[in-house]
């Protein structure tokens, strides 16, 4: 059923699930362990939990999507994750800029922050070319 989607497509969705599926587990599972890991500046498990939830959920349906072979369902995901995306970098640079953060907090923030620009730009590549 997934034939008439390119390799590419499928690797890039099996990545986003990846990612989405290893840090939905850190603020799901064991948001306490992995704020104290981090050492946050604030923690509310309501919060990083929702976070965690979200993550597993875009997981979830970037794994539907390939399944079923629609490239409209496919374009609208990676757009959602591409927005998603673009907005927590924002949100990292914001963070980096305005809070007093530990360095601890700090070099995890650029490296989350790297992580996702990586992807944003491999979400990017590949709608570019889902839409040639």
């Amino acid at each position: 059923m997934t034939d008439n989607i390119s390799k590419l497509v499928k690797i890039v969705l099996l990545f986003n699930s990846v990612a989405a599926f290893i840090f939905g587990f850190l603020y799901l599972v064991i948001p306490g362990i992995y704020a104290n890991l981090e050492d946050a500046l604030y923690f509310d498990p309501y919060y990083w939990r929702a976070f965690g939830a979200t993550l597993i959920i875009l997981g979830v349906f970037a794994l539907i999507v390939v399944t079923r072979a629609d490239m409209r369902q496919i374009e609208l995901l990676i757009e959602i994750a591409i927005a998603w995306v673009s907005v927590i970098i924002l949100l990292d640079f914001w963070q980096l800029i305005v809070f007093p953060l530990s360095p601890t907090y700090r070099i995890h923030t650029w490296i989350n922050t790297i992580l996702l620009i990586v992807l944003d730009c491999v979400n990017i590549f590949t709608y570019i070319q889902i839409k040639k």
